[in-house]
């Protein structure tokens, strides 16, 4: 055998107990018993603790000898009590896997349907390992790779990029300032969906336009101006927001080509639509439109200590 121990951690086995049971027996010290069976000496040393019996002789003198049985024993008896019980059974199974299917994050599940009795790091790991039944189209956003897009000078210019916006509007000291995007169901010259967040409160306001034109953009947009306050709006380079300050009377910025991030917290909200409406949706009504708008301004928020946008607008 190896006169050397590796490093890689691996439990002793009946058969090396039983050698170290003979070895023991034959004299050997417990350092050329770890070389023999090319562990530490601490391995053998804690073993060889680990497994002692009073032993009485002729003489009915008790001393204290090592069983490789009783040491069997012992270990299954410590490896039993070493798994951690687990809090999931089958009605908090129910209940994840309900609201996982009614779209909801496991941050949202664990922190409030849960009253925090787990964490959202459990309820992840439950899901990795299959534990609750779930496919991986089950989840939320299911990791997978994009291909990279080459980044391309933008020539288009409608207006002032965001460098110009000033830091107030960045760090949403105040209501009033809005990202704006629109969301494509198919490639099919079919309705699409307007979506503008609010930067400090992220209420969300989504409407169902007939096509992704300026002209469609900007008479809904006319329509919303009177609903709600706009200080400022942030769009994307796309050609529906070439003629945005025809349609609004506040300031218009503009990110950077291939920059989503820059307009991310309307990016995030898009996500959460797609929840509902998954890219390849062939039809939807302004009904169904409503009641996603309705349960995401409901919706609670980490970021806001799990108050929802609504309660942020209330200041809750």
């Amino acid at each position: 055998m190896q006169a050397h121990y590796t490093t890689t951690y691996k439990h002793l086995s009946l058969t090396e107990r039983q050698l170290i049971g003979r070895w023991l027996k034959e004299g050997r010290s417990r350092r050329q018993i770890a070389r023999l069976l090319g562990r530490s000496p601490q391995t053998i040393n804690n073993e060889v603790i680990r497994g002692q019996v009073q032993q009485m002789d002729t003489f009915r003198h008790y001393h204290s000898v090592y069983s490789s049985d009783y040491a069997q024993k012992q270990y299954g008896r410590h490896r039993k009590n070493s798994i951690k019980k687990t809090k999931l059974d089958k009605k908090l199974s129910e209940i994840i896997v309900h609201y996982i299917k009614d779209r909801v994050s496991p941050e949202v599940i664990a922190k409030v349907k849960l009253k925090g009795i787990i964490s959202a790091s459990t309820v992840y790991n439950w899901l990795y390992q299959g534990r609750l039944g779930l496919k991986r189209t089950d989840m939320l956003y299911p990791h997978k790779t994009k291909p990279i897009k080459p980044v391309v000078a933008n020539p288009r210019h409608y207006g002032k990029f965001i460098d110009e916006r000033p830091e107030s509007i960045s760090q949403r000291f105040a209501y009033g300032h809005w990202e704006i995007d629109t969301v494509v169901l198919t490639r099919a010259k079919n309705p699409v969906l307007l979506t503008l967040t609010e930067r400090k409160t992220r209420l969300e306001v989504i409407r169902l336009i007939s096509d992704k034109t300026s002209q469609a953009v900007n008479s809904e947009l006319e329509k919303l101006s009177n609903q709600f306050d706009f200080k400022s709006i942030t769009a994307d380079n796309g050609s529906e927001f070439s003629r945005l300050s025809e349609a609004l009377t506040c300031e218009v910025y503009y990110a950077h080509a291939y920059s989503s991030w820059e307009r991310g917290t309307n990016e995030n909200h898009n996500r959460m639509i797609r929840r509902f409406l998954p890219k390849g949706t062939r039809k939807t009504t302004a009904n169904a439109v409503a009641r996603i708008e309705m349960w995401m301004n409901n919706y609670p928020r980490k970021m806001f200590d799990y108050r929802s946008p609504n309660e942020m607008m209330k200041g809750g």
